[in-house]
């Protein structure tokens, strides 16, 4: 008999949501703020009130039971009252109707449920909106009998277990076709049965798994493979593909049609940006503004119907669904998100604060697992995740707002000098905190505040001024970020750049842990986790994480790498050395044919030596990599390497092309490192050294020599992607040959240095 776990929550969001999609108040309050909210007025009740009062019922359909289970906000027996308490920053009368129809009908069913238990004959329902900002509570009354709430109960149990019916349909259609489905190529390769059997090992019971697997080693089939194997055999309920770049998603979505055309049944959905999907850019996202989210939440259902009656749901399906049905691209590909057995998703949407895939994780029932593809990549980038900043903005919207907005932003302006000269000495540019003043905090609270009432007044503009919404949005991160700080934040004052102050997160390894902690399974995985220690650290992985390094499919001589430590390319030698760096090039590009990849640590390097090199690199094409942030032809270099034979390009270490990228065959023969790529030593890399030096007693490896030596070999790992691929690499520098720095480069590969 199947049976089916779902919370009230849920079922009061799939039943009982209804109405336009309205985006104007942005997230609401944070956790910890909604948490102290509740807790402020469950003290006002009483002895006699019960806080976080849990409930639960079954409902049968058929052979298919629906286990419901939830937690009131609070229950007054004397009453009998059930309470559902929402915590708001502005006055509920301004607030979507449709809002508060749905927390009310949260509250019905936990009045349903109550009174079954108890034997009630009524039950009074209040909903209680708490005003965050003025303290104020705005209740909301009615009493229904027992019959009308065991109706209203059965109702929206029976339209859930229906959907779920057809969901569980699909899924044994679905199993049948994984318990035959083969690998997608005739044979395993070296390596890949063993990542295989490793995947589906932790899948299997949960937990989390650290691969390294080199690049060429065909990863994304031999992980995803066994992960969609488990959905068959009830290790978990959903799998999500999540990728750090386009190249990674592509792969992923390459991968899972070649499942399908070789039989499988599964719907797979693919997340995109905001900014890549939206049909209306510019416009805001409510109903006077934009058609597609005129009653969204009313066509949603249709449309649900619909896609789940596909089997690949890829941004271009998403976009024709959502024109087919009037409804929002980017919301209907989170909204089908819970419904899918495979999704592709960028890491931002895995492990973001507002992510849609974490919020999940956490609050529905479903077992997620998630698969990192990259994932030497997500430390960097969740730390911008989990870092805000606040300079410019304030002026900007000081300038366009009136009124009690104005005067907030005024306020807050104040505040942030007065914090400036309190901190900042004469003559210096820079401070630092250890966390955002309570002062400071509480005026971003205001003017997030006024900003939201502005917002919600009847006649206001649809859209509010581009400074405006920037600042609101600026605000509430900050706001938000500030609730989660630790240790593992600091705050930092840069006067010279405009004032501005800035929630940096040093370490993100405690928030990932977090977001981890709700999965059923992580698998990351890469070509480059090594030491195994400092990534499992920096990821946010348990310490009981497996690590395992998979053996390589290559021979190590298809690719002689040679060490060159005779030029020392440190920041105070490069002036002198860059003579005998470049007649190294040259004599290194005059004997070894074909396309070369040369790779500097800073782009201000590249650009000391391309003038150089230009004229005494006869016979060859020489493409420079752009200055950060200029455009340049999407695709350029990797056409030029895909036609001709002859190119050398002048690239950053770190950037874009020197990892993700697959040039097979003889599109790349050879690549040039020119040093280590050591981060300089800027304000960033020195808080980072301390930080890791506290916290680890090695700040030097964790924050410099170990992120540097990574990028290293990603870069070796460009020229050999198949079984008949050869080529060679040179490391300039001598920090290459010492031990520290050789015994952290890839051992797939044959190394030759002098003395060897």
């Amino acid at each position: 008999m199947p049976e089916i776990r779902v919370s009230v929550r849920e079922l009061a969001a799939f039943c009982h949501r209804a109405g336009d999609l309205d985006a104007r108040f942005g997230p609401g309050p944070t956790a910890a703020e909604g948490i102290r909210g509740h807790r402020e007025l469950a003290a006002a009740r009483g002895d006699g009130y019960l806080a976080e009062y849990a409930l639960e019922t079954t409902y049968h359909r058929g052979d298919l039971t629906l286990h419901l289970r939830g937690r009131a906000d609070g229950y007054l027996p004397s009453l009998p009252m059930i309470e559902e308490i929402k915590t708001c920053r502005i006055d509920p009368a301004r607030l979507p109707a449709e809002l508060s129809r749905l927390h009310l009908a949260q509250a019905r069913l936990y009045a349903a449920m109550l009174a079954a238990a108890e034997g009630l004959d009524e039950v009074q329902v209040r909903l209680t909106w708490y005003d965050l900002t003025r303290r104020e509570e705005h209740p909301l009354d009615q009493t229904y009998s027992a019959a009308e709430l065991a109706e209203f109960l059965q109702r929206s149990c029976e339209r859930y277990a229906c959907w779920m019916a057809a969901r569980l349909q699909h899924a044994a259609a679905r199993d049948a076709s994984i318990r035959v489905l083969a690998f997608p190529f005739r044979e395993y390769r070296q390596g890949q049965r063993d990542v295989a059997e490793l995947v589906y090992k932790c899948v299997h019971g949960g937990g989390q798994l650290m691969l390294e697997a080199p690049t060429g080693l065909g990863k994304t089939a031999a992980v995803l493979y066994p992960a969609i194997k488990g959905l068959a055999h009830d290790c978990h309920d959903v799998v999500v593909f999540c990728t750090a770049k386009h190249s990674g998603r592509d792969a992923a979505q390459d991968t899972l049609g070649r499942f399908a055309a070789d039989g499988l049944i599964a719907t797979t959905l693919t997340l995109t940006a905001k900014e890549r999907i939206c049909f209306s850019p510019g416009h805001a996202c409510r109903a006077d503004d934009c058609s597609y989210a005129r009653g969204y939440y009313d066509k949603l259902p249709a449309a649900r119907e619909d896609a789940l009656q596909r089997r690949t749901l890829t941004q271009a399906d998403v976009e024709a669904l959502a024109r087919e049905h009037a409804l929002c691209p980017y919301q209907l590909g989170l909204d089908l998100l819970p419904w899918v057995d495979i999704a592709i998703a960028d890491q931002h949407h895995v492990f973001s604060l507002h992510a849609a895939v974490a919020a999940l994780a956490m609050h529905c029932a479903s077992r997620w697992t998630v698969l990192v593809d990259e994932a030497h990549n997500l430390p960097a980038r969740a730390r911008g995740m989990y870092s805000a900043s606040l300079s410019g903005d304030v002026a900007a919207a000081h300038r366009v707002l009136r009124g009690a907005p104005r005067r907030a932003v005024a306020a807050l302006d104040t505040a942030l000098q007065t914090l400036f000269l309190a901190h900042v000495r004469p003559h210096e540019d820079y401070a630092v905190l250890p966390q955002p003043p309570a002062a400071v905090l509480a005026s971003m609270q205001t003017v997030i505040a006024a900003i939201a009432e502005q917002l919600a007044r009847p006649g206001a503009p649809p859209r509010p001024h581009p400074d405006v919404q920037a600042l609101y949005f600026a605000l509430l991160h900050f706001v938000r970020l500030s609730d989660l700080a630790a240790d593992d934040f600091c705050c930092e004052l840069l006067a010279q750049d405009g004032n501005r102050l800035r929630l940096n997160c040093i370490d993100p390894a405690r928030m990932l842990a977090q977001r981890h902690a709700a999965l059923h399974a992580v698998v990351v995985f890469s070509a480059t986790l090594s030491p195994d220690g400092w990534m499992r650290a920096v990821l946010g992985l348990d310490e009981r994480a497996v690590f395992r390094r998979c053996a390589s499919p290559f021979q190590p001589h298809q690719l002689r790498v040679t060490i060159e430590p005779q030029i020392d390319t440190r920041l105070p030698q490069r002036e002198r050395s860059r003579p005998r760096l470049l007649a190294r090039l040259v004599q290194w590009l005059e004997t070894q044919p074909g396309n070369c990849l040369v790779f500097f640590p800073s782009h201000r390097y590249l650009q000391d030596c391309v003038e150089a090199l230009r004229p005494l690199l006869q016979g060859r094409q020489l493409w420079v990599q752009p200055v950060p942030g200029a455009a340049a032809p999407p695709g350029e270099l990797r056409e030029l390497l895909r036609t001709q034979r002859n190119v050398c390009a002048l690239c950053l270490l770190g950037g874009s092309y020197s990892e993700g990228i697959d040039l097979p065959g003889d599109q790349l023969r050879s690549v040039v490192l020119v040093g280590p790529g050591l981060p300089q030593p800027d304000r960033d890399n020195r808080l980072q050294r301390d930080y890791f030096q506290r916290r680890h007693g090695d700040g030097f490896r964790y924050a410099s020599l170990y992120p540097a030596m990574q990028r290293v070999n990603q870069s070796l790992g460009r020229v050999v992607r198949g079984d008949a691929d050869c080529g060679a690499a040179l490391l300039i520098d001598g920090r290459y040959a010492r031990p520290e720095y050789r015994a952290l480069l890839s051992g797939h590969w044959e190394y030759r240095a002098p003395g060897d």
